[in-house]
């Protein structure tokens, strides 16, 4: 292949997983919502309806929740799942894809005879402080800044309380950064609402995204809630009982995934189980070790007894790691399909003897939509230039070096020479073949140093020229800001609130409902 022509892309873990060549890591096949709504779901409707209601009463959103706790409670309803950790204003915008993936998908497969519900598991139980105590936020300037918050470490994050102080400074931050535009009132509002009265960061989260998507049939699960915990203690105690079991099998399905070509992300130590304990009455989330039959933590001898005993105490001293999260998340809820993201998608692929140790049908995974938001600033530019957005958000400096090649000429000129190349070197190998077959490889080799030399001066005359060019310079900024801040994926980085501030609250949400549960999509205004 000559340096002229782009090479394929190569294969990712989704693509992989969407053409069904993961082998047998997966229970379902891609897509295949028919097959995932008929598995039987044995889940204990009763105690988790009253569980989820109790929890949706306390955050004051019993009634906004109570129409989909009544579909939940149908004997054939399924879920919808789809998670995250509980960031500060919400997190990342992928947050929000997350949960109206889910809302999507569920609207697409409910039916009176089996009620879909979407649900949102938060994960308090996570302990990874640096994933939450921050929010990226872009400016009316365009300038992006991050608000960074205390929160202890070691504890469960979902343990964590909610300092009114912490709500206040973010409420100013928040006005600076606007300017005091027209939605910076709806802003404060919906951020003070959900904290008025929220002990935790995980009433703030949950109280949030249920004043934004609770009306769409949003249910918010919290497993440090006791009412929930308590149901899956017999998954606990079996993985007490044999505490190397779960673990062996993740680390045997990642070494069948590596025979596959791909790196397994999850990996359990000889002596790791896939539990974590955090005593009552306090202290660090601690991972339960194992050795020669018995139990550790911190590196002292505790027994079996005793973590039951814990149990016995609060239902939320033993939480799971996350080569099990997932498994108790489908014990507990009657899941028919399960939204998630990349990273997410890897995992699973190395869960499914867990789910088949613990007797729980593993659900139908569902990678979510991805989407960018377009705000008018970023539509003049791309119209202005006729560039398309996937473009740009790929790969901001080539798309301004092609612009600028293109405008002065020397796309057409680089082309030319790449052309006058292959005839010459066409023309020479002809000659070379009556002279002496054997030079082929020499004339192969100097055609392909000339194609390179060419593409090299294309490449640094496109970034010369955009160096030059101010205006195209300052243009290219205001999109790396909006599509690659930090030079991560828009969603990726920026908190909603970013786009609640500049657009409005009611219009951002009323966009993420319209979009369609897979696939990458815009959403223009």
């Amino acid at each position: 292949m000559h340096p002229s022509h782009s090479a394929a892309a190569p294969l990712t873990f989704l693509d992989a997983y969407h053409a069904g060549a993961l082998g047998d890591a997966f229970a379902l096949a891609p897509g295949d919502v028919a097959a995932a709504l008929e598995v039987p779901r044995a889940v204990d409707r009763v105690a988790l309806v009253a569980a989820l209601r109790q929890r949706h009463d306390a955050w004051g959103m019993l009634g906004v929740a109570e129409p989909s706790l009544r579909k939940l409670a149908h004997p054939e309803a399924r879920v919808v799942v789809a998670g995250q950790q509980i960031g500060w204003l919400l997190g990342p915008t992928f947050v929000l894809s997350k949960a109206v993936t889910a809302i999507a998908l569920a609207r697409r497969l409910d039916s009176a005879e089996r009620p879909v519900v979407p649900v949102f598991w938060m994960a308090t139980q996570d302990h990874d402080v640096e994933e939450m105590d921050h929010a990226w936020l872009l400016g009316r300037d365009e300038r992006l800044t991050r608000l960074t918050l205390p929160m202890p470490r070691g504890p469960a994050v979902g343990r964590a309380r909610l300092d009114p102080a912490v709500v206040a400074r973010t409420a100013s931050a928040l006005r600076s950064l606007d300017g005091a535009g027209p939605h910076a009132a709806d802003v404060e509002a919906l951020l003070c609402a959900a904290c008025q009265g929220s002990k935790t960061w995980t009433d703030g989260f949950a109280k949030l995204l249920l004043a934004l998507l609770g009306e769409a049939g949003l249910v918010m699960v919290d497993p440090l809630d006791p009412g929930i915990a308590r149901l899956w203690r017999r998954a606990l105690e079996r993985e007490l009982d044999d505490p190397g079991a779960s673990a062996a099998v993740v680390n045997a399905a990642g070494a069948r995934l590596a025979e596959r070509g791909w790196q397994p992300l999850l990996g359990r130590g000889d002596d790791a189980s896939n539990l974590f304990v955090e005593p009552p009455g306090g202290g660090s989330r601690t991972l339960l070790r194992h050795r020669a039959g018995a139990l550790y933590l911190h590196g002292e001898r505790v027994e079996s007894a005793t973590l039951r005993a814990y149990l016995d105490t609060d239902p939320t001293s033993v939480t799971p790691a996350a080569g099990l999260r997932p498994v108790l998340q489908d014990l507990l809820l009657p899941t028919a399909a399960f939204v998630v993201g990349p990273g997410e998608l890897r995992y699973l692929a190395q869960l499914r003897p867990v789910y088949q140790a613990h007797g729980v049908p593993m659900p139908l995974v569902w990678p979510r939509a991805t989407v960018t938001l377009l705000q008018p600033p970023v539509r003049r530019i791309l119209a202005r230039h006729e560039l398309g957005w996937r473009a740009v958000q790929a790969d901001p400096q080539r798309v301004a070096c092609e612009l600028q090649l293109r405008r002065h000429g020397y796309a057409d000129a680089a082309a030319s020479a790449l052309a006058s190349v292959e005839r010459e070197f066409d023309a020479l190998l002809r000659s070379t073949a009556v002279l002496d077959p054997t030079l082929e490889g020499a004339v192969q080799r100097g055609r392909h140093h000339l194609e390179r030399t060419v593409m090299t001066l294309r490449e640094k005359t496109g970034r010369a020229l955009v160096r030059q060019d101010s205006e195209v310079q300052r243009q290219f900024q205001r999109l790396r800001a909006h599509l690659r801040p930090n030079g991560g994926l828009q969603e990726r980085v920026l908190s909603p609130f970013s786009f609640f501030l500049t657009l409005g609250v009611a219009a951002v949400r009323d966009a993420f409902l319209t979009i369609e549960p897979e696939g990458d999509q815009a959403l223009t205004f």
